[in-house]
């Protein structure tokens, strides 16, 4: 076997490597991965005029480990997945992604969970309010004591009454609607640099 099938095996071993890494993305997805990995490959070795064993380990080395760079596209993937959904779910997935790269996506994703719990709670609380009228309410009690949902604060009273429902949807609704267009907006600004990128770079 010539030393060029054998940098040729490298750089499929390499990239079958990434591609069990990727597992989870679109098989579209990974292929575009794979073609963009092997053509960033392809362009250092003609910049060098010549592969060699040497330069090849240079190139894998300054692109990364399969399975450090994976999980890079990985939340780039879902990141921008994240950045055009109305749905909680698909936006805190794409929060909790960039929390794993990111200090500041850590942030968001505690804000996230913050800000969904409160909303969901307040509309979970108009809704079993039919089921069970007098144990769910927004209750006040002695000194700063105040709670939606049940309470067992002695002599508390339900302040609102049936205007809990109206109010808990309403308001519920706004705090989800309101932490999702936010948790968007701030992923316009989660920049995930490309293996390739920062192997340019480096």
């Amino acid at each position: 076997m010539t030393q060029a099938e054998l940098l040729q095996r490298r750089i499929d071993a390499y990239l079958a490597e990434l591609r069990r890494c990727l597992g989870e993305l679109p098989p579209e997805e990974v292929h575009d991965i794979l073609q963009e990995i092997r053509g960033h490959i392809l362009e250092r070795t003609e910049a060098s005029g010549e592969l060699t064993e040497e330069r090849l380990v240079s190139i894998l080395k300054a692109l990364g480990r399969p399975e450090e760079i994976a999980p890079l596209y990985q939340v780039d993937s879902v990141v921008a997945k994240a950045r055009t959904s109305l749905s909680p779910r698909i936006v805190m997935r794409g929060i909790q992604r960039w929390s794993v790269v990111s200090g500041w996506g850590l942030v968001l994703f505690v804000l996230g969970i913050v800000g969904y719990s409160a909303g969901f709670s307040l509309m979970l609380s108009a809704l079993l309010k039919f089921i069970w009228p007098d144990k769910v309410g927004a209750w006040s009690g002695g000194g700063a004591h105040f709670v939606i949902g049940t309470t067992s604060i002695p002599g508390a009273r339900d302040v609102l009454g049936w205007w809990l429902v109206p109010i808990g949807l309403v308001v519920g609704a706004l705090i989800v609607l309101g932490t999702t267009r936010l948790l968007r907006w701030t992923l316009r600004f989660a920049h995930i640099q490309r293996p390739t990128k920062r192997a340019v770079a480096a």
